[in-house]
């Protein structure tokens, strides 16, 4: 009520000015009582669009009658009634943050790039001893990765960061640690020149390599229509390729999409505790990452408290990231599970040692045995809302969210490496 009240209140104020500045105008201006209400007329557009900002601007605010309003109309448009989250004996406000599942994902690619790309994507020759291909350091049949802490390139060379996984990358904005690439095309190119990656001399020389190939010549062909190869169509093809390694299908999606038996209590509960802590934030569903989401910024500062003894402990700051400052590209958490070992530098095992992590060093969390934590009570209106001031994390909340985070794996991708049989023949002979 107390919004409709402030509603009622600028729409009366609004039409009083318009009628008054109009009014005065008009006599200045010596027009009739008709042109008079044109001008009313012409000027409430104006108004209108302030008021709409005006509006926009006020609804930023941390409004608890507004905040109230907006979930309200949310669980409107849904036709679900305004209440918390219940299942199974849990209860949860998630202040009508709906849980979403991945869309589908539209791909307009020619099936014979697809085809051509997997092929490039497979391709060992692609590397300057030909013992490395893209798929050396992104087994698909895994999590999209090496399981690697930093990659093993041509004679042995390492890397200095953790190889992120290929899967469900089609949904990202930015590619890499540091977010460097803004598309598919663009990190598909660079290991293929990369000198410690599949250290190829350069582009005129990748596009020797696919050259001195019939079948690539006449997959080529019917691509792009030509016989000229260029390393950008050479890209465009692996990516292609890429852009069809969807996992959209996890236990979680089921869940999401109305199979209430799709996860457990125990992946319930850590559900309930990613949102109150605060890992939603960055971690964003559907895709559990902000870098996929047009709106958001791709990047967040890790780490926000220097003083967990996990950041000195796993070495985190070594490598600064992004223009040196710390920032980093926010990792997707579809498939973590599979996607061992975790951060950048590749120095952690496991997922319950990342959660601690996480909770030290973005969350300002100490990890103890304590059951409980102080509670805030705000009081609105309606009546009080306890709020969970959380100081700390304890060993059995870490499992809990360790389960959920499980349920973000969905089925393993069957793909087929094109090159197989001819390997097979080779190592037999």
């Amino acid at each position: 009520m107390e919004l409709l009240g402030y509603m009622a209140t600028a729409v009366i104020l609004g039409v009083g000015a318009i009628f008054l500045v109009s009014g005065e105008l008009s006599f200045i201006s010596g027009f009739s009582k008709s042109g008079r209400y044109i001008l009313a007329f012409f000027l409430s557009f104006g108004v209108l669009g302030l008021s709409v900002k005006t509006v926009a601007l006020f609804l930023l605010q941390n409004n608890p009658v507004l905040d109230r309003a907006v979930i309200l109309g949310r669980e409107i448009a849904d036709n679900k009634p305004a209440q918390n989250v219940a299942a199974r004996g849990l209860v949860y406000d998630n202040r009508g943050r709906h849980w979403r599942t991945l869309p589908p994902l539209s791909v307009q690619d020619n099936p014979l790039m697809v085809q051509l790309g997997q092929r490039l994507f497979f391709d060992r020759r692609l590397s300057r001893n030909q013992t490395v291909s893209c798929a050396s350091c992104h087994d698909i049949s895994k999590g999209g990765d090496d399981a690697r802490s930093v990659s093993v390139g041509v004679d042995g060379l390492h890397g200095n960061r953790n190889a992120p996984s290929v899967i469900n990358a089609a949904y990202m904005k930015k590619l890499f640690w540091d977010g460097r690439a803004k598309s598919l095309e663009d990190q598909a190119g660079g290991p293929l020149t990369n000198p410690v990656e599949m250290a190829i001399a350069n582009k005129e020389k990748v596009v020797e390599i696919v050259q001195a190939d019939a079948n690539y010549r006449d997959l080529y062909q019917q691509v792009f229509g030509t016989n000229n190869l260029e390393f950008d169509s050479i890209a465009r093809a692996i990516a292609a390729f890429e852009r069809t390694l969807i996992s959209n299908d996890a236990p979680y999606d089921r869940f999401v999409r109305g199979d209430k038996n799709a996860l457990n209590m125990q992946q319930m509960k850590g559900m309930m505790l990613f949102d109150q802590l605060g890992c939603r934030n960055c971690h964003m569903d559907p895709l559990f990452s902000v870098a996929g989401i047009d709106q958001k910024s791709p990047y967040r500062p890790f780490p926000l408290f220097k003083g967990s003894p996990y950041v000195s402990k796993h070495k985190l700051e070594e490598d600064k990231g992004r223009n040196k400052k710390g920032v980093w590209r926010v990792p997707s958490l579809r498939n973590v599970e599979h996607t061992a070992p975790y951060f950048h530098n590749g120095s952690v095992d496991t997922l319950e040692e990342a959660v601690r992590v996480m909770a030290t060093a973005q969350l300002g969390l100490k990890i103890e045995d304590k059951k409980e934590d102080g509670l805030t009570v705000l009081y609105e209106k309606d009546g009080p809302v306890l709020l969970a001031r959380r100081k700390s994390l304890n060993e059995d909340e870490i499992s809990q969210i360790v389960s959920f985070l499980k349920s973000l794996s969905g089925t393993p991708l069957n793909i087929s490496n094109p090159w197989s049989r001819k390997i097979e023949a080779a190592s037999a002979m």
